[in-house]
């Protein structure tokens, strides 16, 4: 088993997002019960390229993905992205600039050893020196307890979310 002092968490680059997808799929179907789309399944090729587009475009995409490489030298371990969003200046939050966490997974072979945490304080790390004070994120069962202890909290408010029919 790998210590914790020993993992490294890196920005992502170019070459990863193929394994930032596959790590968000198996999420998705821990949470939701989801199936892994096919390689060659238009929204897959498409959330691919969009990733990509976000890797090579650097900080200057609005988004940003942390990553942990697989200790065997196979793919990644865990990732997670951050997303960055423009609100009104209000005195709480001059910028107006807010974050928004997802896509937080741990490869199953490597769970329970505070990956998610580390991505995590990554992300917090990233949006504390761009001067963003405010994250939210979605939490499901598995990620609730961590996010807690990192500090977030229920927001004010009930949140709520409307789809609409394509």
């Amino acid at each position: 088993m790998t210590g914790i002092d020993e993992v490294r968490v890196r920005r992502a680059v170019p070459g990863d997002e193929e394994e930032i997808q596959r790590l968000r799929h198996q999420m998705a179907a821990a949470v939701f019960g989801a199936t892994p789309p096919a390689a060659d399944e238009p929204n897959h090729v498409a959330a691919v390229k969009k990733v990509r587009g976000w890797l090579e475009a650097g900080d200057e995409a609005g988004t940003a993905c942390f990553v942990i490489d697989a200790a065997d030298g196979n793919g990644l371990a865990t990732a997670g992205i951050g997303a960055i969003d423009e609100r009104l200046p209000n005195q709480r939050n001059p910028s107006g600039r807010s974050g928004y966490i997802y896509g937080i997974c741990t490869d199953e072979r490597y769970r329970r050893r505070g990956y998610s945490r580390l991505v995590m304080q990554a992300l917090i790390d990233w949006y504390a020196a761009l001067g963003i004070p405010r994250i939210e994120l979605h939490a499901s069962e598995f990620g609730e307890a961590l996010y807690l202890e990192l500090g977030f909290a229920d927001p004010v408010g009930r949140a709520l979310t409307r789809w609409s029919a394509l």
